[in-house]
């Protein structure tokens, strides 16, 4: 199994990606049953009690490999076999650890090392970084170089998809601008590349396998953690695919903040149960079919919300090469053609026979107000956020602590209202 830090990418071990499945092969061939197909993901949401302290994501110690006794105390259960691939394995993420690896002209990739080396970015021409890692490492040279910040964990539950396109507007953005962007996580292994593999899947229309090759070419210790390579090969399946797949049929998104350490960053989260039970009249959804998006605007929702879910539906259209055309409905306003969607059918254009057996559907359109307690804690920090500014407590504060920071605009905001001019 994959591990969380990139100790496997280093044991002589390599891992054999495709667009069904994501497996483990070492020196002997071993014959498995065929996987079966990859189901919708389900990121499980955390706390923000459970966000991790800065060592415990990809910082930790490179331990022993285990012995066929168990062990990990000592040397003295290592063969010299296994002792020396160890040791190689050292040496490489050391060796990587202060290289600025080049992906594409406008694209590297590096370590915390590089991202506080400034004669190193300099050397490199980087005018740009994208900070994945926002609760360890900071933004070292703000005055020198335009950074963007994530706050991701490097955990196979952590949810990479809701922002992969605002990361690829801040790379287009940097293209676009002739410039160059460094693109860290802690080490370089997980977090970074795995934004960089979706980036070349969608630029250069290649498949997980072609993309995720190409850039550990570049930096040979890329490894993704399991559920970023599944995230990234559910994308690749439900966006090429020929025929479409059945998640394509109907989608549905809340926007909600990227992190609670970054609240004002809103971004378009996967609804698991796409339905009218979904929806929530604080906020702004989009419901995504074949022929149309439509951008669904709860009552109580806020105008900095509503133009952020307007303009991840352009988003839609612009990296899945959607056809539709986007339409704005407005709680209790809401067509006809609206709640077919969301019985999992998709309106066909001119088919009038459709649009009147909506009429037979028991769908609860008259709730007021509509709440979905699932959303609360999303809803709590997002308007704390908007009255001053908030940001959890860290793993090493008081558990009932805030942290107020001055209220100011989100940087994400800023480049979004700049990309769709």
């Amino acid at each position: 199994m994959l591990g969380e830090d990139s100790n496997n990418a280093e044991t002589g071990v390599h891992w054999r990606a495709h667009s069904r499945s994501v497996s483990w092969t070492d020196q002997t061939p071993v014959t498995r049953k065929p996987p079966r197909s990859l189901q919708p993901l389900c990121i499980r949401k955390h706390s923000v009690k459970e966000w991790p302290s800065a060592g415990s994501d990809d910082l930790e110690d490179w331990l022993p490999p285990l012995t066929p006794r168990g062990s990990t105390k000592g040397s003295a259960n290592l063969g010299s076999g296994s002792g020396h691939v160890f040791q190689l394995g050292r040496d490489k993420l050391a060796f990587f650890d202060k290289e600025c690896s080049k992906i594409a002209e406008h694209v590297y990739l590096g370590s915390d090392t590089v991202a506080k080396n400034e004669e190193v970015l300099r050397r490199h021409g980087i005018t740009h970084v994208l900070n994945c890692v926002g609760f360890v490492c900071p933004e070292y040279f703000k005055s020198n170089f335009v950074y963007q910040t994530l706050w991701l964990r490097d955990s196979p539950s952590e949810d990479i998809t809701s922002i992969l396109y605002d990361v690829f507007d801040y790379f287009e953005d940097v293209r676009q601008q002739g410039g160059r962007v460094l693109v860290h996580c802690c080490q370089g292994v997980s977090r970074s590349t795995s934004l960089v593999i979706a980036y070349l899947m969608w630029r250069e229309s290649q498949s997980f396998e072609d993309a995720f090759h190409l850039v550990k070419n570049a930096r040979g210790i890329t490894n993704p953690n399991m559920g970023f390579a599944c995230q990234l090969l559910q994308c690749q399946k439900r966006v090429h695919a020929m025929p479409p797949s059945p998640s394509s049929v109907l989608r549905m998104y809340r926007m909600a903040p990227h992190s609670a350490y970054d609240p004002l960053h809103l971004v378009p989260k996967t609804v698991n149960h796409p339905c009218a039970h979904a929806l929530d009249s604080r906020g702004a959804f989009i419901v995504h079919v074949p022929s149309t998006l439509y951008v669904w605007i709860g009552k109580e929702c806020g105008t900095v919300m509503c133009c952020k879910a307007r303009y991840a539906a352009a988003q839609v259209v612009r990296y899945e090469r959607a056809t539709g055309e986007i339409v704005g409905v407005v709680e209790d306003e809401e067509p006809k053609e609206f709640w077919v969607a969301l019985s999992h059918k998709e309106v066909l254009v001119g088919d009038e026979e459709e649009v009147k057996n909506v009429e037979t559907m028991q769908v609860d359109v008259g709730l007021h107000p509509r709440r979905v307690e699932e959303y609360d804690l999303d809803f709590g920090i997002f308007h704390k956020a908007l009255a001053g500014g908030v940001v959890p407590p860290f793993s090493f504060s008081n558990a009932g602590s805030e942290n107020c920071l001055p209220s100011k605009e989100n940087g994400w905001g800023r480049l979004s209202r700049k990309v769709s001019h």
